[in-house]
């Protein structure tokens, strides 16, 4: 088998392959809501135009938007292919004409568009120099962090020294950039968490008000807490009745700063009645397009230059890791920031060589492990069944549950032949706990349905029995684990489930009786489902 070293000695004495120094792709993924069809896909190196900057990737910051849109939380256009990362920090490769301050071999941060790219091009008002004492990783902590919080709390907050600010989630990496500019400014702190574990991390801080952010009752803790009066300012990342509790504990003239974008994006109700305090509401996304963005940008980066700001904690991750970063922020167990490193030259240049060795995969058998072939389809295909079949010498349809296209462009042969061969993947949440106290008793599953979905929520929730009557979230599951476990089902059952499943019907036994009753409705009219029935699953997702 020709190795990766091999084919760069060929390309060195082959005067028209593309050098891999040259080579570029971007991340996007075939199907929303399944994180292990990321995917890298070749891109071309853009000439930096007049004004523009070529940067060479150092290292990349992950956003919770970014995962929303990766689990298919966030709406996006049919057949929208989307390129994954908005933040980045490298080394300047190229100028365009007409910009000044910036020279080739610089170290900078920058906000740009497909930043999850070895090389990307980018306007140069964009680009800041890394301040010098801080790390390349320490400096992918700033942009979308900071800027968000500073244009939030600062410009439109206008939150002032000796004022109230609640701040949802504050051990994230926009809230935890918010708790250094609250304390910058002098005013008092109260936040929540999602676990102990941020919560003490909060209180190290010298925080002292600190809630769950996985609670309603923040609304009565904070109320008691301020003797009523509320606060000044709200920064919210929450959704759904996170919203109207928050709007609750404003005190009167108070500002809610809503950084969130599913409520506004699946167009949720709100009533105005708290309105009648005089509140404001700030809708808030921090774009380029947004008026003196340049400006602003520089002044965060200013504070960090004069060392008034610190970077966030940070996780990194290598390239070659890419699912495990989103799915570790999926799990919502990080704490501030998570970041990904292109540093590991050798595992980056065969990442990049394995997916721009062909443009369009090649399916021949002849070109696909002879073992890959002999063992069949991966087991967690679902599809055993052809193993013998794909023995045969004949010419073979392959068939698969999952998109095979993906799967192939990902890993190189020797990738995939491990995999089949270990028979499943490495995953982040194996069954590692014993199931917890609940209120009801354990119900072994009754049927296959019932065991398919168990072993599912067993593998994602990490719990060694699921029973039947096993609520899903006093499992410890949340509504970000729901959309990859949904995605699962969906596969396994062959049957396409609404989003809203785990919500309406939280049991396994209550999601295997939907089931059921859909596959006899299919049976009575000879179709998939009913027009009415269709509608409303069209809705609900």
């Amino acid at each position: 088998m020709k190795t990766f070293n091999d084919t760069i000695e060929s390309d060195r004495s082959n005067p028209t392959a593309t050098s891999s120094e040259s080579q570029n792709v971007y991340l996007t993924i075939s199907s929303p809501g399944l994180l292990d069809t990321l995917t890298f896909r070749p891109l071309p190196r853009q000439k930096p135009g007049v004004g523009e900057v070529e940067i060479e990737v150092s290292v990349t910051g992950l956003n919770f938007k970014e995962v929303l849109l990766a689990l298919g939380l966030v709406p996006v256009p049919t057949n929208f292919n989307f390129k994954f990362g908005i933040e980045c920090v490298g080394k300047i490769k190229a100028l365009g004409e007409g910009v000044d301050g910036l020279a080739i071999g610089d170290e900078v941060i920058a906000f740009g568009t497909s930043c999850f790219s070895r090389f990307i091009t980018t306007s140069a008002q964009l680009v800041a120099p890394k301040p010098a004492h801080l790390s390349l990783e320490e400096a992918a902590t700033i942009p979308v962090a900071f800027v968000t919080a500073y244009y939030a709390l600062i410009k439109l907050g206008k939150l002032r020294q000796g004022e109230r600010i609640l701040i949802h989630s504050a051990a994230g990496g926009v809230g935890m950039a918010a708790v250094q500019i609250a304390q910058w400014i002098g005013a008092e702190i109260f936040a929540t968490a999602g676990n102990d574990e941020k919560r003490e991390f909060l209180r190290s801080l010298g925080i002292q008000q600190v809630m769950d952010s996985r609670s309603l009752t923040f609304a009565d803790e904070v109320m008691k807490r301020t003797e009523g009066k509320g606060v000044d300012v709200v920064l919210n990342s929450l959704g759904g009745e996170f919203i109207p509790k928050s709007l609750a504990v404003l005190g009167r003239y108070g500002r809610f700063l809503e950084i969130g974008q599913r409520d506004i994006l699946n167009n949720s109700q709100l009533g105005l009645q708290p309105f009648e305090k005089r509140l404001s509401f700030f809708a808030i996304q921090v774009e380029p397009e947004l008026p003196n963005f340049s400006e602003l940008w520089r002044e965060v980066v200013q504070h960090f230059n004069n060392k008034v700001f610190t970077p966030l904690p940070h996780q990194v991750f290598p390239i070659s890791e890419i699912v495990r970063a989103f799915e570790y922020m999926t799990a919502g167990k990080h704490i501030g920031k998570i970041a990904i490193s292109w540093q590991d030259k050798i595992e980056v240049e065969e990442e990049k060589y394995n997916v721009l060795a062909s443009t369009t995969p090649q399916f021949s058998a002849k070109k696909l492990p002879i073992k890959f072939l002999e063992n069949g389809l991966l087991p967690s295909e679902g599809i055993n069944v052809f193993r013998r079949i794909l023995e045969s010498k004949l010419p073979q349809v392959l068939v698969s549950t999952r998109d095979l296209t993906t799967l192939i462009e990902r890993h190189n042969s020797d990738s995939i032949l491990s995999f089949s061969e270990t028979g499943e993947k490495t995953d982040l949440s194996q069954a590692t706990h014993p199931r917890p106290e609940l209120s009801n008793a354990y119900i072994a599953p009754l049927n296959e349905i019932e065991e398919t979905i168990a072993n599912i929520w067993q593998k994602f929730l990490g719990v060694k029995q699921v029973g039947i009557h096993d609520n899903f979230f006093e499992l410890g599951g949340h509504s970000l684990l729901a959309t990859q476990v949904i995605a699962q089902m969906r596969l396994a059952i062959e049957m396409d489930l609404p989003l809203s499943i785990l919500f309406d019907a939280p049991t396994v036994a209550e999601i295997s009786q939907y089931i059921e009753k859909i596959r006899l409705t299919t049976q009575k009219f000879q179709a998939p489902i009913n027009t009415e029935l269709d509608d409303r699953m069209e809705i609900e997702l």
